[in-house]
């Protein structure tokens, strides 16, 4: 579960930052490097997020398999 758990905590703070640097942004920053900087950490969040469901998927073949 120690995998899991890091995942999840990588995934809400880049999230967190993802969202912070577009959808929160000043007027004045649309455009510049910090809102691209935000597409970036939200595409890590959807990859951690990806991730997160891939292993629960392995861990339930493997746990259906050992039946």
């Amino acid at each position: 579960m120690k995998k899991e758990t890091k995942i999840i905590i990588s995934f809400i703070g880049s999230g967190i930052v993802g969202l912070i640097n577009t959808l929160l942004i000043r007027p004045k920053d649309i455009g510049s490097w910090k809102n691209y900087v935000g597409y970036v950490f939200l595409i890590i969040s959807a990859a951690n997020l990806i991730w997160f469901f891939v292993i629960l998927y392995k861990k339930k073949i493997q746990k259906n398999i050992n039946y």
